[in-house]
């Protein structure tokens, strides 16, 4: 098979929210330009057939095994792609270089900089802190370390020999919405996505009681995990839970919603404000540097609530301009350009080798082990 970009992405850990919405505009975007190699998450493998431009590989890691071993299977793979010109790995620290490029994208700005006040269970307080040893012990590993605001770059150090570049996710939906100039039919909802402790879903509750006494009959649906969600949040009536969606079925929700929500305490990206602000009627989002960013040159105003000691920003979609909105495409074609910046030129067509009898097998991610070189 041959390919354009002989890069490869590593979303092995990626199936979901954020993860998933980079992996499948990136596998979009490259299967219709020439095509890039891809390691996904078995959750994933549906993108094979939409998007057959691309080289994929499956990768099968338990979150235990993902302890102990998080990269032999970059020796699999290496063994039928050879050495890509740049290896990006999404979330998943480098524990060694692997491309002539080796680019690391931060997932959660909780695995770097201090964030004491925020609220979070011991086991993911303990989780964050083993996942931001290795991301900082693999700087030393990386050309590029990219994350989604200003505010994340600023939270880490590199050493000399890497740089820092700003990747924000792109909002093609939002721009669509903006521009088609339709107005959508609005439920009596307020939609809150997200339900870490960390985004504060019980706080977004009490927003949502002040709201309900200015909109009578108002409910409250909470989009994520449901098991994450506290039992007197879920047994409440007038909120409804909707646990994990399909990335189309929240924009829908979000779209016809009257108000939308977001507590949350610290994020990487404004990814999900972008898209509630920009899609929602009228919205209520904490007032955290990366929301600020994604506001920058729009109309808001500061307010405060009743039982919550953090301001919020109150925004309105139709004083919404969308400065800060991108094109993933633009996204994309940014990243290209610093990749090319780095000294590749421009991407040459390169044959894929076919897998040695030892790669055929099994998939990578399931086959005996090997120590790391």
């Amino acid at each position: 098979m041959r390919v354009e970009y002989p890069f490869l992405f590593n979303f092995a850990a990626s199936y979901s929210e954020g993860g998933y919405k980079r992996l499948h505009e990136y596998a979009r975007w490259f299967s219709c330009n020439g095509g890039a190699s891809f390691a996904i998450h078995p959750r994933c493998e549906h993108l094979r057939a939409e998007f057959p431009g691309n080289r994929y590989f499956i990768v099968s890691r338990s979150h235990l095994m993902r302890l102990y071993d998080d990269s032999s299977y970059l020796d699999d793979i290496g063994e039928v792609i050879g050495q890509p010109k740049l290896y990006y790995a999404y979330g998943i620290p480098l524990y060694r270089r692997f491309g002539r490029i080796n680019w690391f994208h931060l997932q959660n700005a909780l695995t770097v900089g201090t964030h004491p006040a925020v609220p979070l269970s011991l086991f993911y307080r303990l989780k964050f802190r083993l996942l931001g040893s290795r991301t900082r012990r693999g700087f030393a590993c990386a050309d590029i370390v990219s994350a989604e605001s200003q505010y994340s770059l600023g939270l880490f150090e590199l050493p000399p020999a890497a740089s820092k570049f700003l990747s924000v996710n792109g909002n093609d939906d939002e721009l669509g919405h903006l521009g088609d100039g339709r107005e959508v039919p609005h439920d009596n909802v307020a939609t809150a996505v997200g339900t870490f402790s960390y985004k504060a879903p019980g706080e977004a509750f009490t927003l949502f009681q002040t709201l309900r006494e200015r909109n009578p009959g108002l409910q409250l649906a909470v989009i994520g995990d449901a098991k994450q969600i506290p039992g007197w949040l879920r047994r409440h009536s007038d909120v409804v839970i909707r646990d994990r969606l399909e990335r189309q079925a929240v924009i829908e929700a979000l779209r016809r919603s009257r108000f939308y929500i977001s507590a949350t305490h610290v994020e990487n990206s404004y990814n999900a404000a972008a898209e509630g602000g920009f899609l929602a009627n009228e919205s209520f989002i904490s007032d955290i540097p990366p929301h600020r960013e994604l506001l920058e040159g729009e109309s808001f105003e500061p307010v405060r609530f009743t039982g919550l000691n953090r301001p919020f920003l109150h925004l309105h979609r139709g004083r919404l301009k969308g400065v800060s909105l991108k094109s993933w495409h633009s996204v994309i074609t940014e990243m290209i350009a610093r990749i090319r910046h780095e000294g590749l030129g421009t991407p040459g067509v390169v044959e894929l080798r076919p897998p040695s009898a030892t790669a055929q097998a099994a998939p990578p991610g399931q086959r005996r082990r090997r120590s790391l070189r």
